[in-house]
């Protein structure tokens, strides 16, 4: 290949134009940026390096790599070259409700098509500046893994060389996007940009951070919801060698050390006095009796599409109901469901001259900004976060008070202080998936079919509609509605949230229809499914994949369910051996079948649909948090058991693409389809329904 001749013009024209060419995104225009500034999402540094911004954190989904493919597939940067930057927490990084958070499979889904037209303006700019560099048109040129090349004479340039000229070009009003045919990274399965510092243990996690003069602390908060901190003596932790401080607060005392050995030994000789709280007497099965009762009721409130009139949508379902040729009803019951992170909470906070700074695993750091400063009473210009990575979300971390609790320590000590939590504090102060009971009815027509639904939830949420209002199914006269009650129970976003109570009902629920109409489950949601293309070329894939139809191994039953979390279906199928009476069943295979629109890298979307399976599956065979007098009972792993490697299935991941569809998430729709999947194969093979989670209960085992 030629290289171009380095002549004394081309030195002073580099020498010249070592400047980056920065890429700005305001209002949907494509702007020029300057290194440094507010709004510099994409700069192509003079030595070639290219500079993503990104608002979406890495906790081992892989979104940041996702991310970096999609532009540098349309910039034709040379992957070696990219580099990935949290985005500062200001306006022009901030979301349309102002919010800077991860979460809710929408890293890849919000920025797709934003960062193509960055990529692809950057690459025009780039090809415009070589061929005027040359004295050619800028169709004769082409922009090829981090160059642009004279087609006709081989001549190159690099895109830092070009990087300076470029920016003194105008972006294009329209970037010229690359057609799929021509995509090189988008859709390859390409290595996640994050593994080499995570083999070689360079990552820095929230737990890993160290600052200068940094004391280690922890915590420990009313063993009840809701209660507040009356006394302690601190002396007991005092004595303990390394111990500095005693640091009280309205609702945890928290022991502050030379290091964690210290603070946790130190907060073991305490004997904190707690007010009891408002759940003091409140068990498990007080909430599930209530909420059973308040499902049973029903005429909670209504869902209702914009502009529906509620007295006509009920109206026109109780018609449909009296008209079919009979009824089916069940109840259906699931549990609080932990987080249970493999990294617990912890964040690191300095408070020094009116502003706090936080080094923290965060999810949702406008809101933790927000939280921090409402608490310290300052403004949030004051505050300034950093965050990590984050070993697991889950949506745990989209909620603030362990950043908020780190902040009120170390403005007591003055210097950095690192709050860890232990495991049994972050199991008992979680923000759990809620309980809920739903009770689902349907009127059918002489084939076994709905000609009504209607599902009555009752649930400690208070908007609990995912994946129920409408279902996948899209049923006739559909009326469904939600009671809301809850003791005092805190109550967050777990990996896919409604989703997993709500398709755990609908597609038990669905099952057993298929048994009353005598059909085979997965025939019977594909006459459910006639109007829906997509979701039953979905559903016949997993099928098809898991050999449905043909008899299973000697002993193995299957079960089949499916769901569609924002946009993403997805189908599976579960293949097991059912265990003895109370021990749970051996899950052999485990076959998916999911659906984004566009797989931007599919051995990531692999990863996601195991992450998530394994998940599901601790979820739906053992796990449960309970309460007894208002105190949770789990504090371990003992307690709240996860699949291990020897009873781990094999998953099987069928990726489909539906380019007419627009681009969503992958994250959380693997989950919610496993535990009704799992339920199902249980009955195929037993005869027996499971309607309540998880399968194999201890609390209700003990008794």
């Amino acid at each position: 290949m030629n290289l171009e001749l380095i002549t004394r013009r081309t030195l002073l024209a580099g020498s010249a134009g070592a400047a980056a060419l920065v890429l700005a995104w305001r209002g949907g225009v494509i702007t020029l940026g300057r290194k440094g500034g507010v709004n510099d999402w994409l700069a192509i540094e003079p030595d070639g390096a290219v500079i993503l911004k990104v608002t979406n954190v890495e906790m081992g989904q892989g979104a940041q790599t996702g991310l970096a493919q999609i532009i540098a597939d349309e910039l034709e940067a040379d992957w070696s070259r990219i580099r990935i930057e949290m985005a500062p927490i200001e306006a022009p990084f901030l979301g349309p409700d102002g919010d800077y958070s991860t979460g809710g499979s929408e890293s890849i889904k919000t920025h797709f098509d934003r960062f193509r037209a960055l990529g692809a303006a950057g690459r025009d700019m780039l090809v415009r500046a070589a061929a005027a560099r040359w004295g050619v048109s800028a169709a004769a040129c082409r922009a090829e893994n981090g160059r642009v090349i004279h087609v006709a004479s081989g001549r190159a340039l690099d895109h830092g060389a070009l990087a300076g000229a470029a920016a003194r070009l105008q972006p294009p009003a329209s970037p010229p996007l690359k057609p799929r045919s021509a995509w090189r990274l988008i859709g390859k399965e390409t290595p996640r940009l994050d593994l080499p510092t995570k083999v070689n243990g360079a990552a820095i996690y929230g737990i890993d951070v160290d600052r200068p003069g940094m004391l280690v602390a922890t915590l420990a908060q009313s063993p009840r919801f809701g209660g507040k901190l009356v006394s302690v003596n601190p002396a007991p932790a005092l004595a303990v060698p390394g111990v500095r401080r005693v640091v009280n607060l309205e609702s945890a005392v928290v022991v502050v050390a030379d290091g964690y050995w210290a603070a946790k030994t130190g907060l073991e000789a305490l004997h904190p006095v707690w007010s009891p709280g408002p759940l003091a007497g409140v068990s498990s099965a007080d909430i599930s009796a209530k909420l059973h009762a308040l499902a049973a009721a029903g005429g909670g409130k209504p869902h209702l599409e914009d502009g529906a009139d509620a007295a006509a949508v009920l109206a026109a379902h109780q018609s449909a109901m009296a008209k079919g040729a009979r009824r089916f009803s069940q109840t259906y019951e699931v549990p609080l469901l932990a987080h249970a992170t493999m990294e617990p909470m912890n964040a690191t906070a300095l408070v020094e001259g009116g502003k706090v700074t936080l080094w923290v695993p965060s999810q949702a750091q406008s809101d933790l900004r927000h939280d921090v400063a409402k608490a310290m009473a300052i403004p949030e210009s004051a505050v300034e976060i950093h965050t990590t990575q984050i070993g697991g979300g889950f949506g745990r971390r989209l909620n603030t008070d362990y950043g908020v609790f780190a902040a009120l320590a170390a403005r007591e000590v003055g210097v950095p202080v690192k709050l860890m939590w232990g495991r049994a504090e972050d199991m008992q102060h979680d923000f759990y998936r809620p309980a809920t009971v739903a009770k689902l009815e349907a009127a059918l027509d002489g084939t076994g079919l709905p000609v009504a639904f209607r599902a009555d939830i009752a649930s400690l949420d208070t908007n609990p509609f995912g994946g129920i209002a409408p279902t996948p199914y899209a049923f006739p006269a559909s009326y469904v509605t939600a009671t809301t009650w809850n003791p005092g129970v805190p109550i967050g976003a777990w990996r896919s949230v409604d989703w997993t109570q709500n398709t755990f009902f609908v597609e038990s629920f669905v099952d057993e229809l298929a048994g009353l109409a005598g059909a085979d489950p997965v025939a019977y949601r594909e006459r459910l499914l006639a109007g829906n293309p997509r979701l039953l070329r979905l559903l016949r894939a997993a099928a098809d994949a898991a050999d449905w139809g043909k008899a299973a191994p000697s002993g193995r039953f299957r079960g089949a369910a499916l769901c569609e979390r924002d946009g993403t279906p997805c189908a599976e199928v579960v293949e097991l051996t059912p265990g003895a009476a109370g021990e749970a069943p051996r899950v052999h295979k485990v076959t998916a079948a999911i659906d984004c629109g566009t797989a931007v890298n599919p051995g990531q979307i692999r990863a996601q649909v195991e992450g998530g399976v394994t998940l599901a599956l601790s979820a739906a065979l053992a796990q449960e948090i309970t309460l007894a007098d208002g105190k949770v009972e789990q504090a371990l792993f003992d307690t709240y058991p996860m699949v291990r490697m020897a009873a781990a299935p094999q998953i099987e991941t069928v990726i489909l693409d539906s380019p007419d569809f627009p681009i969503s998430g992958v994250g959380e729709p693997p989950v919610p389809p496993l535990p009704p999947a799992l339920a199902n194969a249980l009955a195929a093979a037993t005869g027996r329904r499971v309607r309540t989670l998880p399968l194999v209960s201890q609390k209700r085992a003990a008794v």
